[in-house]
């Protein structure tokens, strides 16, 4: 099959990181292109058996120029010909979803809450185009349940995110940063982990506010594109990192502090790698932390402290969450489960044509 993965921006993120996965596993078999906006960051490392496309710098606001890529989009439509066009973000999903044939279109949709939260002039056209896909999906259950509420349910399926295995690689590319962690591990008992971008929906304010409450124990950020000034003694914000998840050997707790989510791919990372989480109660967060492997709860200091406290107490129950934070990734979150998923309206809708 040609298939088309498109996307708006292609900078290191959670959509990002799903497109990346399906770009390295189905590009094996299948002739795979990825039409983007941005410098291509979240695949700069995958080699070169499948084609980039990009069309220009990535603009998430609606502006004039998106005539000029819509027209992009037909003009790449016309030259390729692709089987099947997997649309990703809602800019991209609205103006593909114009340019593409709808019986060859599948749209991910990577958290409902972006749209009617985030970007809630999205939520108008969502509904309009709700028919010009043959497959919408989304990444959690609760996502499908809000698209429903919304009238979005004829052509909508669900198939959770999945993650690569890294945890039994064991890969460690940059010793700089592995430098830090380990000078971090010499000066206090625990690390907490998050792993985001520095925007208004990641709740940096309220991981400041949790480390200020519990300075015995480290708190590290990675995702961070400039330096932060001005931290607490035990807070470390290390930098956008392209394996950020190979650190995730370091931490004994990951933490997800944010407004809104779909079934976010850092705490799947997390759970591979044996770490517990304590996060926010918002989006699919609530269907994969259960009280065993992590807890979910309110944006509030107190109940994100008293649930990594609780972990770190008692280092037998720490070890049974550690374990089934691993057993919760392999049974429900492998990248297997998610290409598999994605592979079976792949061929529904290369068979019906």
């Amino acid at each position: 099959m040609r298939i088309f993965q498109v996307i708006t921006v292609s900078e290191y993120g959670g959509a990002q990181t799903v497109v990346a996965n399906l770009i390295r596993n189905l590009s094996i078999e299948h002739e795979v292109f990825v039409l983007y906006g941005g410098e291509g960051e979240a695949w700069s490392k995958l080699g070169n058996n499948f084609t980039r496309i990009r069309l220009g710098k990535h603009r998430k606001a609606i502006s004039l120029w998106d005539i000029i890529l819509f027209f992009k989009l037909i003009y790449y439509r016309i030259k390729y010909k692709p089987d099947v066009v997997h649309l990703h973000s809602s800019k991209m999903g609205a103006l593909g979803r114009l340019a593409f044939s709808r019986r060859k279109t599948i749209l991910t949709v990577h958290g409902f809450d972006s749209v009617r939260k985030g970007f809630s002039h999205f939520l108008r056209i969502e509904k309009a185009l709700k028919n010009h896909a043959r497959y919408i999906v989304g990444v959690s259950r609760y996502d499908v349940d809000q698209m429903a509420d919304e009238g979005i349910y004829n052509n909508v399926r669900l198939i959770y995110n999945g993650t690569e295995d890294h945890f039994i690689k064991n890969e460690i590319t940059n010793q700089i940063i592995d430098n830090k962690f380990k000078d971090i591990k010499a000066d206090y008992e625990h690390v907490v982990m998050c792993i985001a971008r520095i925007a208004k929906q990641k709740k940096f304010d309220l991981f400041i506010e949790i480390a200020n409450k519990m300075p015995n124990l480290a708190f590290v950020w990675l995702g961070n594109k400039n330096p932060i000034q001005g931290l607490p003694h035990n807070v470390f914000c290390l930098g956008e990192i392209h394996d950020a998840y190979n650190y995730l050997r370091y931490a004994d707790i990951f933490i997800l502090p944010s407004n809104y989510e779909g079934l976010p791919i850092s705490l799947l990372e997390a759970l591979s790698f044996r770490v517990p989480a304590v996060a926010s109660a918002v989006g699919g967060i609530t269907e994969i932390l259960d009280g065993k492997n992590g807890f979910f709860v309110s944006n509030t200091v107190s109940e994100f402290s008293e649930k990594i406290e609780y972990i770190l107490s008692d280092d037998q129950r720490h070890k049974f969450m550690a374990d089934c934070a691993r057993k919760t990734y392999i049974a429900n979150f492998t990248i297997e489960k998610m290409i598999n998923g994605y592979l079976s309206l792949y061929n529904d809708i290369a068979l019906k044509r």
